[in-house]
């Protein structure tokens, strides 16, 4: 803080704070805008999250760079409307949006889990040592990371872990891109802090889930005139959380209280005899290992491609997607199918019980080796 105080004595704060102009080229009405958003959002990630209760944000307030310039008529209204803000138009838009979606709020506080960690580090051999591979060639890759969100419960005498990954688009859970090695994020991070749950939760834990969080503001289309409650239901199963969570009752129904039947945020039901549904995406406690360990295979496997200088111009395509067409290099790198050597890595699309078999006959494979 001393050496950031040197090169900005404007910028020096204990703790963090919140800017918008120095990097962007807002006007003076949209950086008001912005800060009130965030004002807003802000307040609503620390109560979702149990953060802080306290008004402590602090923001910095970029008004000019001389007293002419401060004293005008556009930055007195820019520094008035900061000071409050209660009578804008965006105020007033931001506490609708917030108040017409407070059930949003309550996504995952609808369950026992609790937050044990936002924004976890893992691998930087304080709280938690990194994922260890070793590669065929005896090379040695050191794997760090951060984590999204933990959530954990005490449930009949065991820990287990929930880990979330927050979305912005519509990111869902696919067995299929994990077996390719495309998916693979979600349990290398259930990997990471289940071999570290001792020294990071104290206590040896158990798989609960894995998760993706979606951030969005969906559009609900209807061809009918809806009810308040019915849009809430219609936004809720827009957002419900995707992922893998472990088949066991007691412990999904912690996830979501209000759960009877069907849920609105987690990916599960249960039938009238009380069992899981064909659609809930459920694992046994076996399958999340098998998973485990075949991400861990599959790490070994890329890595080693990497160190090899394995580089070929071969993108995947599958049948839903060409990923060439997320790829921020496509202008430079001209693949082109009529070239020689230009092809694509198809993704076949497998049945779920030949991937399950498929994935444990490639973990006895490489455990016999």
């Amino acid at each position: 803080n001393l050496a950031r105080y040197v090169i900005m004595p404007a910028f020096y704060v204990e703790g963090e704070a919140y800017n918008t102009e120095w990097s962007t080229e807002l006007t003076v009405q949209e950086a008001l805008e912005e800060y009130i958003k965030a004002w807003f959002l802000l307040k609503l990630i620390s109560k979702e999250f149990n953060i802080n209760d306290e008004n402590d944000f602090v923001f910095y307030m970029s008004v000019g760079y001389d007293l002419k310039g401060i004293k005008s008529k556009k930055i007195d209204n820019f520094i008035e409307g900061l000071k409050d803000a209660s009578n804008t138009e965006i105020w007033k838009e931001c506490k609708k949006y917030s108040l017409e979606n407070l059930d949003l709020f309550e996504r995952m506080r609808k369950g026992e889990f609790d937050i044990f960690k936002s924004e976890f580090d893992f691998g930087d051999f304080k709280d938690s040592d990194p994922i260890k591979l070793e590669l065929p060639s005896k090379e040695t890759v050191y794997l760090k990371g951060r984590v999204d969100r933990i959530d954990k419960v005490e449930l009949n005498g065991e820990t287990y872990i929930r880990i979330v990954d927050y979305k912005s688009g519509s990111k869902s859970f696919d067995l299929n891109e994990l077996y390719y090695g495309l998916q693979i994020q979600l349990l290398v991070y259930l990997d990471a802090i289940l071999k570290n749950s001792e020294q990071i939760l104290k206590t040896q834990c158990m798989p609960g889930g894995i998760l993706y969080f979606k951030i969005d503001n969906p559009i609900i289309k209807s061809k009918k005139a809806l009810s308040e409650e019915e849009i809430q239901v219609e936004v809720l199963k827009k957002l419900k959380m995707d992922g893998l969570l472990l088949k066991n009752v007691e412990l999904v129904k912690a996830m979501d209280n209000d759960m009877e039947t069907y849920s609105l945020i987690i990916p599960a039901a249960f039938k009238k005899d009380g069992d899981f549904t064909s659609t809930s995406s459920v694992v046994t406690e076996s399958q999340f290992e098998l998973l485990r360990n075949y991400v861990n295979d599959k790490m070994i496997e890329i890595c080693e491609e990497m160190l090899s200088g394995e580089v070929k111009i071969e993108p995947c395509k599958s049948s839903k997607v060409t990923y060439c067409d997320y790829c921020d290099y496509s202008a430079i790198c001209q693949f082109d199918t009529s070239i020689r050597d230009n092809k694509y890595k198809i993704i076949l699309k497998k049945k779920k019980d030949d991937l399950w078999n498929a994935m444990e006959n490639k973990v006895k494979e490489e455990e016999s080796k």
